[in-house]
């Protein structure tokens, strides 16, 4: 082999072993919780397009949503919601209390008063994070397996935006309602505040998610939704409906 044979072949392993070693470490940054923000998710529940509904229709996913499935271990369902952009798609039962009922879906919160009623109030609801941004409220989180932004190194609660403009959809047998998200705060696990039902967003009816935090489950997350609108079955969009079509979407309660 001459020098520059030689010479050449050096530089080029020297070069393929320093991409190797890039490669390596950026597998292992991106590995890290505290600088991994992607949310890797095992399958899509909510498809976009699901085309027109007739009026038969849409009277057969009404009936679908409402039907009451649980009356065995005493729940009654209030409907669905549903968030799109999360691939969120959960029954709504009305007791958070239970972990039965939380293992069924999402539940009403609020405690000793009145079901809530959609549209109205302060609707308040509950369900499982389950640490893997798929399941129940699990993609609520920004961030797997890691406080921030919700709570920093030190135990201070925080904040986010990231949702911020996210449209909620709640359905019951009324119709479909539009909420929109306006943020994200943390509470502690006892702090009751939020189920407060005469809370309000800038006047209008108000939506609130409570979820744990992962991984210090002793806080709260917090996702408030503003009330935008209501549709009845008849009018509501093709598209809008489809998120409910329930013999084509897959509900994401249970890993």
């Amino acid at each position: 082999m001459n020098e520059r044979v030689r010479k050449w072949l050096h530089r080029f392993f020297g070069v393929l072993t320093v991409i190797l070693l890039l490669l390596l470490a950026w597998q292992w940054i991106q590995s890290q919780p505290a600088t991994n923000g992607i949310k890797k998710t095992t399958n899509k529940v909510l498809t976009q397009k699901q085309g027109k509904y007739s009026k038969k229709d849409r009277a057969a996913i009404k009936a679908s949503v409402m039907k009451q499935d649980q009356k065995e271990i005493n729940l009654t369902k209030q409907g669905y919601v549903a968030i799109p952009k999360l691939s969120i798609l959960l029954p709504i039962y009305d007791n958070a209390y239970s972990k039965v009922a939380l293992d069924k879906g999402a539940n009403t919160a609020q405690k000793d008063t009145a079901v809530p009623v959609m549209g109205q109030g302060n609707y308040t609801l509950a369900a499982h994070n389950w640490d893997n941004g798929y399941t129940g409220f699990s993609a609520l989180q920004q961030k797997l397996k890691q406080n921030a932004p919700y709570e920093d190194d030190n135990g201070q609660l925080g904040r986010s935006d990231w949702l911020n403009g996210t449209v909620i959809y709640m359905a019951n047998q009324n119709g479909i309602f539009r909420y929109k998200v306006t943020g994200q705060v943390t509470v502690d696990q006892n702090d009751g505040s939020v189920l407060n039902p005469d809370d309000r967003i800038a006047g209008k009816a108000k939506l609130t998610i409570v979820t744990c935090l992962f991984p210090d489950t002793t806080k709260r997350i917090i996702t408030n939704a503003k009330y935008v609108d209501f549709k009845s079955w008849d009018q509501v969009k093709s598209d809008e409906i489809g998120y409910f079509d329930l013999n084509k979407q897959k509900a994401n309660v249970l890993p």
